[in-house]
């Protein structure tokens, strides 16, 4: 790591000489001949310390400086350069927040040892900040689902994501494959450059080219000035190609040989550009029977998918479905500064028992405007959406008259187990209870043995 260390002096030949001594180590070195000037420099940023003199001439003082960045910028250590005559203000300059004082004149080796501390010192807070912002970051890029099938997808992630091989996401609409191309980025170490996202169904022939590959100044009527493509902006990071299958074989031709050379010239120039970007591509199309069907090109095909992942439909993890639901039901409250904090065993049974053909997008969509419409804590059958309210799979239970409410309870749970194929977590929660409650139950009503064991676990 090359740091950036800013000297405050008003001797010329003092600040000069700090400067040469530092630059032959290989610190980048800015220079101030006053403390205002030095202040304007901390505030443009990139400085990694300071060192200042105490007593300099003008309205800003050593001491001010060191007060700004302990203040303003407390990561920044801070070395104090005073005269003998200064030793007093010296220490309270160390009881402000300097990191040490030397007095003049100087010992360079001192001073040179100083820094090193310091600058080793702010590299493990700099490290520990970066440590920090990636938990946070793979936090954020996080994808929902603890079924067997997103565990197995969130595996080959891992494996792949720190590689350069290119990545094929395919699954229906609305399953989340921006989702999986961003924690793919998030948890690669490419995860500080850019990612940049391209829409290739929402642009026509014309403009996709000159989005992917920018233009020169004249190259077309319109293009007033030159225009970078997202090819180069994303140079060092990632670029994600969304519904790459509906591109035009003309596009195709010049796509491969991104993919192949890592090099391209925009629309309209002559100027050959050298690219290290990770491409991650999406489409819901199977691009095998486009191939055969002489829409797709198969060696671009065989160049995009390095790896494919196969994102499958919700109604396929359906142990996901209560995880996701809850997950929206938080952020809409919250968004919608409303205290709703659960659905009705009614709206439970409909979200659950759906079987979302929109996938994830549907069921978010869905919570977001049953959030909306709900009148108190509880999200009631009548406030989601016609579609999942009246065409969700619900089951009614008989329950005979006459027999008591512990036979009644034993069948409900029966009939919810039996339901929900035996995946207790599931049961559990759409009856409002806890699964510690519901093992107690089970026992209490023999029933253990009695219904199916399939389905997976959530909690």
């Amino acid at each position: 790591m090359k740091f950036t260390i800013l000297i405050i002096d008003d001797e010329k030949n003092l600040r000069e000489g700090i400067a040469a001594d530092f630059e032959m180590d290989g610190y980048n070195v800015k220079l101030a001949s006053n403390g205002k000037e030095g202040l304007s420099l901390i505030e443009q940023g990139g400085i990694d310390l300071v060192i200042t003199d105490l007593r300099m001439p003008g309205s800003v003082s050593g001491e001010d400086v060191l007060r700004h960045v302990t203040t303003e910028q407390p990561g920044i250590p801070v070395i104090v350069l005073t005269g003998h005559g200064s030793i007093d203000a010296a220490v309270n300059a160390m009881q402000n927040g300097a990191f040490n004082f030397l007095t003049k004149p100087l010992n360079l080796a001192q001073l040179e040892m100083n820094v090193k501390r310091a600058l080793e010192g702010r590299e493990l807070r700099l490290n520990h900040q970066s440590l920090l912002k990636q938990v946070e970051e793979t936090k954020s890029a996080a994808i929902i689902g603890k079924s067997a099938a997103m565990q197995n997808v969130m595996k080959l992630i891992q494996k792949v994501a720190n590689s350069k091989v290119s990545v094929l996401v395919t699954g229906e609409s609305g399953v989340g494959k921006e989702v999986v191309a961003d924690t793919l980025h998030k948890l690669s170490s490419r995860r500080d450059k850019p990612m940049i996202k391209v829409h290739c169904a929402a642009l026509s022939e014309s403009l996709l080219e000159s989005e992917l590959f920018g233009h020169e100044k004249g190259a077309f009527t319109g293009a007033d000035t030159m225009h970078r493509g997202k090819f180069e902006l994303a140079h060092g990071g990632t670029i994600f190609l969304d519904e790459i299958g509906e591109i035009n074989m003309s596009t195709q031709v010049k796509l491969l040989r991104v993919l192949q050379e890592r090099q391209f010239e925009r629309v309209g120039g002559e100027e050959t550009i050298d690219v290290d970007v990770r491409v991650i591509a999406a489409t819901n199309r199977n691009l095998g029977e486009e191939v055969k069907a002489g829409r797709f090109r198969e060696d671009l095909y065989f160049r995009l998918n390095g790896v494919e992942l196969v994102i499958p439909p919700l109604r396929e993890r359906k142990d996901d479905i209560p995880l996701l639901a809850r997950e929206f039901l938080a952020r809409y409250s919250k968004e919608n500064e409303k205290n709703v904090t659960g659905f009705s065993p009614a709206a439970r049974n409909a979200v659950y028992g759906y079987d979302w053909p929109g996938n994830i997008r549907e069921l978010q969509h869905c919570v977001e405007v049953a959030v909306v419409m709900a009148g108190g804590e509880e999200i009631q059958l009548d406030d989601l959406p016609p579609s999942v309210s009246k065409n969700s799979k619900s089951k009614t239970i008989s329950i005979p008259m006459g027999i008591p409410i512990s036979e009644a309870e034993k069948i409900i749970i029966q009939e919810n187990l039996n339901f929900n194929n035996g995946n207790k977590s599931k049961t559990a929660d759409i009856l409002g209870i806890g699964r510690k409650t519901l093992h107690r139950k089970l026992q209490e009503y023999g029933l253990e043995g009695d219904a199916e064991t399939g389905g997976e676990e959530y909690e």
